[in-house]
């Protein structure tokens, strides 16, 4: 969602974009820290999740995939600089 929003705010930058920052692109600029709060959601649940058995073998593993995934999303928009 933040790719996606990101590309589009880019293609409809007007000239005075560069000048001031509009609102729009401020809630855009603002998902890569939700998108870090979530992250740490997810990776906690995958740890409560292979700690205490709670789901499947199936479950535990595609939780701990995407939480893999999440970091390294994070990890990405740490190098462009997205995010501190």
């Amino acid at each position: 969602m933040f790719a996606g929003s990101f590309v589009f705010t880019l293609m409809n930058l007007d000239q005075f974009t560069l000048l001031i920052v509009p609102a729009w692109l401020q809630v855009v600029l603002a998902l890569p820290y939700v998108v870090a709060v979530f992250t740490f959601g997810t990776i906690a649940g995958a740890v409560s999740g292979w700690r205490h058995s709670r789901w499947s073998l199936a479950a535990r593993i595609h939780q701990t995939v995407l939480a893999g995934l999440a970091l390294l999303f994070i990890w990405q928009l740490t190098v462009l600089g997205f995010l501190p």
